[in-house]
């Protein structure tokens, strides 16, 4: 069966949290998060009217996510990209990259002009972001990446 990539909606919420769950707990995050807190926050993220939230599924089975939504600024709007997360499984397969080029494309239909996102400095995360076009902000103290998608 073809991957699809779509919308995560109130029925993905329960597989959603368990894979948020199991990607953050190993390494490099090595994170010990609560079910109830992760399927709170994702939930909340699903309220918001200016939510966008993809899932990349293979056969009814999410393997990839991003959390994020839209917000506005200074010169418009952009995508705050919150999480952004694969499977263990898939990893290094390009199902990652697949799903960002997906947002892309989504957000450039939509006028969303750009991506921003925060992620910590030599890690596999910014090495991923970078080769997927992503440049860090100067004189930030955290590293603040961006993507412009329309010049």
């Amino acid at each position: 069966m073809k991957p699809e990539i779509t919308f995560l909606t109130n029925d993905d919420i329960a597989q959603a949290t368990t894979l948020y769950i199991d990607v953050f707990s190993k390494a490099p995050w090595c994170e010990q998060n609560d079910y109830d807190d992760i399927f709170r926050y994702i939930t909340r993220l699903l309220e918001m009217n200016t939510n966008r939230c993809y899932v990349y599924k293979k056969s009814d089975h999410i393997i990839a996510m991003a959390l994020g939504y839209v917000k506005p600024w200074h010169l418009g709007v952009e995508y705050q990209l919150d999480n952004f997360f694969v499977d263990a499984n898939y990893q290094g397969q390009g199902v990652g990259t697949e799903l960002l080029v997906s947002i892309k494309n989504d957000l450039i239909k939509n006028d969303i002009p750009a991506i921003i996102l925060e992620t910590e400095s030599h890690t596999p995360a910014e090495k991923f972001y970078r080769h997927n076009g992503f440049d860090a902000l100067a004189a930030q103290r955290s590293l603040t990446l961006t993507c412009q998608l329309i010049s």
